[in-house]
């Protein structure tokens, strides 16, 4: 073929297999060729005994069988060698040259499909013809790499007997478009397609799997219900617990009991629900009564009132170990890990018997992303469960989204561990993929629908309400003061500026120049919540500063006997995630509680003096409030407008008087009991004189406090057809409640909703919205009104940034992450607060519709990707999508960037990067030169959503050249991040100080366990939670002999469940070749004219 032939010879080629590396390999030689016939055709399997599989029948019919799986595997092998040809200028340059050559009018393709084909041969037609025939393939391997055998033959005869044979199989064979098949890689994909295709990586088998599996409900729940259920199942199949955090409204509640059902009617498990004290009344014993569900339920003070006494005459708790499903309703509340509550359920989840543990709560994230760390804890014991998923351990995981974004709420970073472990869906979702899902409403089937939400400003002036004070109290919390950040005491200005001295004695003592951490955590909420309190109204910050002033007296009392109050009454506050001072203000007056030391150790002249002028500064500031207490309260005016303006409304529309009463049902929330008393008595007098509220008369209520039993009448009367029992009056109208009653109720036979004070924490208003608006609801149009200080709003919110980055300052002047053990932050991040505030003032209700950045989830994806799948041409288009295909779209306003998805040998998880270009398409550095690259999958995921089918498909030929160096970069980075996992030092958190010594203990003290021993070792050296850490320090430094210690650890270990955790197995090396690019999607702002894309 390398002479200079006056003739070009005709050449005939038969081989099982074929890749463009074959092809180059005699690139030059069969460009200069005649013609060229290429017949590909499959090898039969390799001889082996086996018992015959009787589907496969006999005879011919069985032959038939085995050509034709063959020939299938044969056609995915040549795709194979497609797909594994690269994303390199190389590879890009080899596959385009051999497609020029097999369109060149040369060149014919056939499949033989009659049988097998098991020669090879290459037939060289010239003046004296040859043939090469022997075992090597047309590919890259067989013509170099492989140890093949292979003969010439020149003989007339034998080379006519093989060009007979190939002659005969030639006939016999079919036209293939091999051209076509490597070609597909720079066809015009949509950028949809492509999008998909990344979904199908992501989420593919589990689709398939739910899809394949999905079954009925037993108590008739909706279609995104049944769905739920399944995602949770097949969670708690992995981890053995899940949280449920559907949006407010959606039906968390028949997702969880269609999971009881399973447990106790199916399996016959005994289970146990935890709610609060008004849904255990007025949801979870009806709803199983209803459902036939033989489950226990308890509010959560009974759950920590009955661990200690379990399975005892009188307990309303079975023994523990009886449980093996335990459900918790509103499981937010369980954020704080170092919590009564939250003790309680580790004493009822720990044991020798494994629980699944369900978390219900639709706002999984209210302060920080640690709510989400703790909730996870209660369920994933071993900091390396995910390390299957490149992540070695959970709390570091954690701890570089809050090193990232520390004020942002957002779980952009928490996706990957989001998603394998919560439920999420939202209204928004729910409208958009079960458009047609249907539910039964009161023995009705209805379309599922839910109201459109609608925000209302109500502007109210702070100044005129109370001149002057607010410039007061704002200089007092220490606004206009550059205070010590190291330090909760402010002694700049004793009389104008609040030093907060009584509640930081540790500040004084003459021992030591450190503040107690959780005294100096303690005065920032304090200050925090002054401000918020003078904000809801005049008389809740009234009654504040009288306890404190009664707190100061008592202080200095027993100052002068000698001693000083500790506070260890806050330390146990801090602990208690209450939002009320109430509680822990008297508590400091109740001698019993306050920790109390010798004077002698502190500097008393100076804590005097700063406790005086402090109190002296409250007496001024209730002495103003007093006084103008008297006058208009511009707050409650508006209120009453609003009232006024909601009844007339309901007039103008209703068609019947049930309608019309249905329609003036408000609900009017603050965050403080105080307040709420306050409008109750100031609305009470505005009804009887104003006859515009005469409706209201005899129909007002209100819902604050420890009362469950009377907010569960309140309930059942305000919404008798939605929270009340067969034949309950309805009774009232106008409700007036603190957030116990914004949590799982169903009060959606009410209209509106006023939120009396500025949402501090967007979160509740979700929660609040949530019992309105709900499947059922026969309203078209519910109202969130939202109070705004208009003039001292910016101020408001600047004072409490302030405190805010205070208390950040306190934890890091003191080296730690968290100021309290197990505290993360009480107040929502103020740069999410400020973000939702200002969408509320716009009367923009985007926060009620998608609840909030923390409704971010998969789920999303996985139904966009399932209702696609079910169109068969886009299932075969998304699935036949070549490996290295492309797409790119227009989005305006962006950076240029590039998203690939690609595959690690047979891992099963796909890998994601995101790499951005800069506006001449070189990739950008950080401030060390080095490319950046985004590893985040639900960042990468984000940016390669098109949006829809619709948008076309747009990239500058520039663009794909810079997606080749790209992937350069993005394959490196997967390659280094792949192989930091392969090294076991890198896998291991090291074990803590505490669990070592304990784990030494056992090992020199413990032979009288037995065979225990070491066993009881291994269980000990592992990382656990700080929680986990404290109570084995504590058990450490327990009065005793070594073995009575060992014996106390022992117990310890039994009861907190602990495990012994195995180190996670490192992934095997890899090479650079070993990662596979299976697609990617270039986004580029509009920047002008548009080149034509490039395929060539």
């Amino acid at each position: 073929m390398r002479q200079n032939l006056v003739e070009p010879p005709v050449i005939a080629i038969a081989s099982a297999y074929f890749n463009p590396g074959g092809f180059m390999l005699l690139a030059d030689e069969l460009e200069r060729a005649g013609s060229v016939r290429l017949l590909l055709g499959a090898e039969p399997e390799e001889p082996r005994q086996r018992e015959r599989p009787l589907a496969e029948g006999v005879g011919r019919q069985a032959s038939r069988v085995r050509i034709r799986q063959a020939l299938e595997g044969h056609a995915r092998a040549l795709e194979r060698e497609r797909d594994l040809l690269g994303f390199t200028r190389t590879a890009d340059s080899s596959a385009r040259r051999l497609v020029r050559w097999l369109r060149s009018g040369r060149v014919q393709v056939r499949h033989y499909q009659a049988g097998f084909l098991h020669g090879k041969a290459f037939i060289v037609e010239t003046a004296m013809p040859g043939v090469i025939s022997g075992s090597s393939n047309f590919t890259f391997a067989g013509l170099s790499r492989n140890r093949e055998l292979n003969l010439g033959q020149y003989q007339p005869d034998t080379v006519a007997a093989v060009r007979e044979w190939f002659e005969e199989a030639w006939q016999a064979a079919t036209p293939f478009d091999l051209a076509a098949l490597y070609e597909a890689r720079w066809n015009p994909h949509r950028p949809w397609d492509v999008f998909l295709r990344m979904l199908y990586e992501l989420y593919g088998a589990e689709v398939e799997a739910e899809s394949a599996a999905r079954g009925g409900s037993q108590l008739g729940l909706t279609e995104f219900q049944t769905d739920g259920v399944w995602r949770a199942q097949r969670i708690m199949d992995r981890l053995n617990g899940v949280i449920v955090a559907d949006e407010v409204g959606l039906g968390k509640t028949y997702i969880a009991g269609e999971i009881l059902h399973e447990a106790v009617i199916i399996n016959r498990q005994k289970a146990l629900v935890v709610a609060p004290a008004t849904l255990r009344d007025s949801t979870w014993r009806p709803f199983l009564r209803e459902k036939n569900l033989p489950a226990d339920v308890v509010s959560y003070d009974e759950l920590v009132s009955g661990v200690a006494d379990a399975g005892r005459v009188g307990s309303s708790l079975q023994p523990l170990d009886d449980y093996a499903l335990v459900v918790i309703d509103e499981a937010h509340a369980l954020r704080n890990a170092s919590t009564r509550r939250a003790e309680a359920l580790r004493g009822l989840t720990e044991g020798a018997v494994p629980k699944r543990l369900v978390l219900l709560t639709a706002t999984p994230v209210n302060n920080s992303l640690y709510d989400l760390y703790n909730l996870i804890s209660y369920f994933v014991t071993n900091d390396a469960a995910f390390a299957d998923s490149g992540i070695p351990s959970l709390k570091g995981y954690f701890d570089r989204a809050m090193a990232v974004h520390p004020d942002e709420l957002s779980p952009e970073h928490l996706f990957d561990v989001i998603d394998r472990v919560a439920v999420r869906r939202t209204r928004r979702f729910v409208r958009h993929h079960y458009s047609g899902d249907r539910v039964v409403i009161n023995g009705v089937t209805r379309q599922i629908s839910f109201p459109t939400p609608r925000v209302r400003r109500v502007d109210y002036d702070l100044e005129e309400a109370l001149p002057g004070l607010f410039d007061q109290l704002a200089t007092a919390l220490g606004a206009h003061s550059d205070d010590d950040p190291e330090s909760a005491v402010n002694l700049t200005a004793p009389s104008e500026v609040l030093s907060l001295a009584r509640y930081v004695p540790s500040r004084f003592r003459l021992d030591s120049d450190t503040e107690e951490q959780f005294e100096q955590q303690n005065a920032g909420l304090l200050r925090s919540a002054l401000l918020k309190r003078f904000e809801s109204s005049a008389y809740a910050f009234q009654r504040t500063v009288e306890k404190m002033i009664a707190s100061h007296e008592q202080f200095l009392s027993a100052l002068e006997h000698g001693k000083v109050l500790t506070g260890d009454a806050l330390r146990e506050w801090s602990a208690s995630d209450s939002d009320e001072m109430d509680a822990f203000l008297e508590a400091l007056q109740d001698e019993t509680l306050a920790g109390v030391q010798d004077a002698a150790d502190y500097d008393v002249t100076a804590l005097r003096r700063a406790i005086q002028a402090d109190r002296d500064l409250l007496k001024s500031f209730h002495l103003q409030v007093q006084q103008h207490h008297a006058s208009a309260d511009t707050k409650i005016i508006a209120l009453i407008e609003e009232l006024a303006s909601i009844t007339q409304q309901a007039a103008e529309e209703a068609i019947t008087e049930d309608d019309e009463r249905d329609k003036r049902k408000i609900l009017v929330f603050s965050y403080y009991s105080d307040t709420v008393e306050h409008i109750h008595g100031q609305l009470q007098t505005a009804i009887e004189t104003d006859p515009r509220l005469a409706c209201y008369r005899s129909r007002l209520a209100t819902a604050s406090g420890p009362d469950g039993h009377g907010r569960a009448e309140v309930i059942a009367g305000f919404a008798p057809r939605t929270a009340g029992g067969d034949g309950e009056e309805d009774r009232y109208d106008l409700i007036i409640a603190t957030d116990v009653l914004a949590e799982g109720v169903n009060l959606q036979q009410a209209r509106h909703i006023i939120n009396y004070d500025l949402p501090w924490n967007p979160m509740r208003l979700v929660q609040r919205h949530g019992r309105i608006d709900r499947i059922g609801s026969h309203h078209r149009e519910v109202y969130l009104r939202c109070f705004f200080p208009d003039r001292h709003l910016e101020s408001l919110l600047g004072l409490e940034d302030k405190l805010q980055r205070k208390l950040k300052q306190a934890a890091a002047a003191t080296g730690v992450g968290e100021v309290l053990p197990g505290y993360t932050g009480r107040d929502v991040s103020i740069t999410e607060t400020r973000t939702e505030i200002d969408r509320l003032r716009r009367e923009d209700a985007t926060l009620l519709e998608e609840g909030g950045a923390s409704a971010l989830s998969g789920e999303e994806y996985r139904r966009q990707l399932a209702a696609n799948l079910n169109n068969p041409l886009t299932r075969r288009t998304v699935l036949e999508l070549a490996w290295g295909s492309g797409s790119g779209f227009v989005r305006t306003g962006v950076q240029p960037g590039l998203v690939f998805c690609a595959r690690i040998g047979d891992h099963p998880k796909p890998w994601f990067r995101y790499v951005p270009l800069t506006p001449d398409l070189t990739i950008e550095p950080d401030d060390d030169g080095s490319p950046i690259v985004i590893d985040d999958t639900l960042a990468c995921l984000t940016a390669a959503d098109p949006g829809g089918p619709d948008t076309p498909a747009e990239f500058p030929d520039a663009v794909y050249q810079a997606a080749i160096n790209a992937w350069t970069v993005a394959k490196a980075h997967i390659v280094d991040a792949w192989t930091h996992n392969t090294d076991p030092a890198n896998l291991q958190r090291p074990v803590p100080k505490v669990m070592r010594d304990a784990a030494e203990l056992v090992r020199q003290h413990g032979a009288h366990l037995g065979d225990q021993q070491d066993e009881l070792v291994e269980r000990l050296q592992a990382p656990y939670s700080p929680r986990i850490l404290r109570t084995v320090r504590a058990t450490m430094n327990q009065l005793g002999s070594p073995r009575d210690r060992v014996d106390q650890v022992a117990d310890l270990a039994d009861r907190l469940g602990l495990v012994h955790q195995h180190a996670p197995h490192p992934l095997p090396p890899i090479t650079s070749d070993d990662v596979h690019l299976v697609c990617w999607v270039a986004i580029t702002p509009r920047l002008g004219p548009l080149d034509a894309q490039s395929e060539t």
